[in-house]
C-alpha cells in the first residue's frame, strides 16, 4: 500500500536520480570535450615542432601517432556531443518535473537512460556530490578523493562541492 510519505520519497528519490544523471553526463560531456582539444593541441605543438626541425622527428612522429590512436579509438569529439544531447534531455525533464505526473517522467527517465554513456567513475561521485548540494542534501559521506579532484579540476568545475547551479 502506497502511503503518502513513501510517493513522497520516491518522487525525491526520482527527482534526485535525475539531478545526478544531469551532472554526470555534463561532467563527461566536459571531460570529452576537454580531452579531445587537449589532444588536438599537443598534436598542434608536435606539428610545430616538427617542422622548426627542432627535436627528432622519429620521436615527434612516434607521439604523434599514439595521440592519433587515442584519438580514434576514444571518439572524444562524439562522445562529447552525444553527451551533451542526453544531458540537455535530463535537464528538460527536470524543468517539467513539477508539471508532469509522476509515472510521464519515470517513462521519460527510462528512455532517456537507455541512452545513457559508459561511465568514468571518478565523475560519478562529484556528479552525485553535485545534486545532493543543488537539492539541499548536507549529508554526504565524503570528501572528494584526491583522483576525483584531478577529473573535477579538468573538467573545470569548482573543488569540493561548490558546483554551478542548473
Amino acid at each position: 500500500m502506497d502511503t503518502i510519505e513513501t510517493r513522497k520519497q520516491n518522487e525525491q528519490d526520482l527527482r534526485f536520480n535525475i539531478v545526478y544523471s544531469y551532472y554526470f553526463e555534463k561532467f563527461m560531456n566536459k571531460f570529452y570535450s576537454r580531452l579531445d582539444k587537449l589532444i588536438l593541441f599537443i598534436l598542434m605543438v608536435l606539428a610545430i615542432i616538427a617542422i622548426t626541425g627542432t627535436s627528432n622527428i622519429v620521436i615527434i612522429g612516434s607521439v604523434s601517432a599514439i595521440l592519433i590512436f587515442v584519438l580514434i579509438v576514444s571518439q572524444a569529439g562524439a562522445r562529447a556531443q552525444a553527451t551533451k544531447t542526453i544531458y540537455q534531455e535530463y535537464f528538460k525533464l527536470y524543468q517539467n518535473f513539477d508539471n508532469l505526473d509522476i509515472d510521464t517522467i519515470k517513462r521519460w527517465f527510462r528512455a532517456i537512460q537507455e541512452k545513457d554513456s559508459e561511465e568514468i567513475n571518478c565523475l560519478a561521485y562529484p556528479a552525485h556530490a553535485a545534486a545532493a548540494q543543488l537539492l539541499g542534501y548536507n549529508d554526504l559521506p565524503r570528501e572528494l578523493s584526491t583522483l576525483e579532484k584531478l577529473y573535477v579540476l579538468f573538467i573545470g568545475e569548482t573543488i569540493e562541492y561548490e558546483f554551478k547551479k542548473i
